[in-house]
């Protein structure tokens, strides 16, 4: 394909406008563009003071598409324009008038800009090569032929404000380099252009790059079996008693004493994860022969599975005095039915039946299944003791994929099967195939990360279980997809910083949504089923994904020693929920840590630990 941009180096000198560096007498500019394997071009910018004294200056590469742009993505900051929801996150490519400006600490590759349509995409993003390389922004502008400016700004900023917190806005920040007399700032960066393989998915052509050009893997800090041992050990540190029961709480935050109290909270899935863990105390249990980790297992989803409304729905969470909402998301409800439906097989392989278990979790699928629709899945939330829809709303239906899944393999009623297939059709076709996925968190309402999970992991079992290419191509998309909010490079670290003071990496980190700016270790659960894609499309790059994942997961868990981290002492196996890589979440960002010891990422991590250990030889 020719070449379908043209390119120019502009600069800014403090006090003035952006120009081409054609049309100033004090700065000369020189581009090299060197072609590199596949699509990639790699682009060397020079910018030379050939004035007499110092100046301060915001060197920038504009490349000018000569397509009509359908779609464009920024990664993990704003697809095609961020228009689902009604959050207060960016939207489009301008605030009041002025282009949104985002520096390489957000972007999952480093000022990535990306725009296409049907037939051809572009995109431009820096290189991390040198220090002042990577210390870039990047910015896009739609032009009134429906053309796209891709921009590349140096050093970092962020413009006209700084998504500062969920829904919160703060000042501006800018830079310029100082530039002696006579000296000369260089930096690298790429440009791919090609044709498009799928529409609205370029960005799995440009990560494909990017995982290339830019990654550098690096080893997990612990084993599979180091992963079991700790996460056990930290799932029994959230362990309370409350009204005669005893349940993992949703998480233990810093107390006035300098150490952490358990907030008094339980959830079934979503972040306190009751069920997951209580089934990992039930495999690592009778592995081990340890009773008292069956019987606890036990207990815990006898609660679970006891607490049901009028529906025969489940309350999903409860206070401290065990008193449940009776409002019950499809995330925590899923989770139930395929957690439930697991333990019930693994108990009955050691000859223990536990009915109730898995009638509860027939009765909350067969529920959904007859409000199934053709425009909203499975919905969003339900009360559990009227049966009304109270928000139908999103991607988040998609979690009932798996659950059906792991349903069907226990009971082997087609109907589950049937269902969890129709639902992946419809979520790949009505959000997947346009690049998005939404509302997975339950505290947001926007394009996110977490629930292309269960497209990915429903796609993967579909075709287990069915052997058509169909399910294998849905959870390729969904990979892809989720991979966009992956990083695909270390930041600079910001002296002082928690990052740089405990050595944290982005590289493999996944951000949240479009709405949360921060990294955590979401990304632990689909590791499994990276792998299985790597291994069914024989494509080596899932595999590494997989591994980069895996290890930022498990980069920041405390030893078996415990860590301080804040002046307060961090047991075994412990990890805080926020990494806010970028000047979002706290004060102290970009390259600092939260103190929320939530329950949800340890019961993910041990989770994959034991699928790895079972894939040892």
């Amino acid at each position: 394909m020719k070449n379908n941009y043209t390119i120019q180096l502009f600069c800014r000198i403090c006090g003035a406008a952006s120009v081409p560096c054609t049309d100033t007498t004090d700065v000369r500019a020189s581009l090299s563009e060197q072609k590199q394997d596949g699509a990639a071009t790699r682009l060397t910018a020079t910018w030379r003071n050939t004035g007499n004294t110092t100046i301060f200056l915001q060197p920038e590469i504009r490349v000018q598409t000569d397509f009509v742009c359908t779609h464009y993505v920024i990664p993990a900051v704003l697809y095609n324009g961020n228009a689902w929801g009604h959050g207060n996150e960016p939207k489009g490519l301008a605030h009041n008038g002025e282009t949104w400006v985002f520096d390489h600490r957000r972007t999952s590759i480093p000022a990535c800009t990306i725009s296409e349509n049907a037939q051809q995409f572009l995109a431009l993003f820096a290189s991390n090569d040198t220090p002042q390389s990577l210390n870039a922004s990047c910015s896009m502008t739609s032009c009134a032929d429906g053309t796209m400016l891709h921009r590349l700004l140096y050093p970092g900023m962020e413009k006209p404000l700084t998504y500062r917190n969920r829904d919160q806005f703060d000042a501006p920040h800018e830079a310029f380099i100082a530039l002696e007399a006579g000296e000369t700032f260089r930096t690298t960066a790429y440009l791919l252009c090609g044709q498009t393989a799928r529409p609205c998915f370029a960005a799995a052509q440009v990560q494909d790059a990017a995982l290339d050009l830019l990654a550098s893997p690096f080893k997990a800090r612990y084993t599979p079996d180091a992963v079991q041992t700790l996460c056990c050990a930290f799932a029994q540190w959230l362990l309370v008693e409350t009204a005669g029961h005893r349940l993992i709480c949703t998480g233990r935050q810093p107390d006035q004493h300098d150490g952490f109290a358990p907030r008094t909270d339980f959830e079934f899935g979503w972040c306190g994860q009751n069920g997951m863990y209580a089934r990992l105390f039930l495999e690592h249990g009778l592995e081990t022969k340890n009773p008292d980790l069956v019987r606890t297992g036990t207990d815990i989803l006898d609660f679970w599975a006891g607490s049901t409304g009028k529906t025969g729905l489940m309350y999903v969470r409860f206070d401290d005095e065990l008193i449940g909402d009776d409002k019950a998301d499809i995330c925590n409800l899923s989770y139930a039915i395929a957690e439930l439906a697991k333990a019930y097989g693994i108990l009955k392989a050691h000859g223990i039946t536990k009915a109730r278990w898995l009638a509860e979790a027939e009765r909350i699928a067969d529920f959904l299944i007859d409000r199934f629709d053709a425009k909203n899945g499975f919905g969003k939330m339900w009360d559990v003791e009227t049966g009304a829809c109270l928000d139908s709303g999103g991607t988040i239906g998609a979690f009932m994929i798996p659950a059906l899944c792991e349903l069907y393999r226990v009971t082997e009623k087609a109907q589950y099967l049937r269902y969890a297939q129709s639902a992946c059709r419809l979520y790949r076709t009505r959000d997947l195939a346009h690049f998005l996925c939404t509302a997975g968190a339950l505290d947001t309402c926007c394009i996110d990360k977490e629930t292309s999970g269960p497209l990915l992991a429903g796609g993967i079992m579909l075709y287990e279980m069915t052997n058509e290419p169909e399910w294998l191509d849905c959870a390729l998309m969904a990979g892809q997809y989720f991979c966009s909010w992956m990083f695909h490079h270390d930041t600079l670290p910001i002296p002082g910083s928690d990052f740089a003071r405990y050595g944290l990496r982005t590289l493999g980190g996944t951000s949240v949504s479009a709405q949360h700016h921060h990294l955590d270790p979401w990304g632990a659960l689909v590791v499994p089923y990276l792998l299985r894609l790597s291994q069914y499309t024989a494509e080596q790059r899932w595999q590494t994904r997989a591994d980069l994942i895996w290890a930022n997961t498990l980069q920041n868990i405390a030893p078996e020693e415990g860590v301080r981290i804040h002046g307060r002492m961090r047991p075994a196996g412990a990890q805080n929920e926020g990494y806010f890589h970028c000047a979002w979440g706290s004060a102290d960002a970009p390259g600092a840590v939260n103190d929320w010891l939530v329950a949800w990422p340890q019961a993910f991590c041990w989770n994959t630990a034991r699928y790895l250990r079972a894939l040892r030889p």
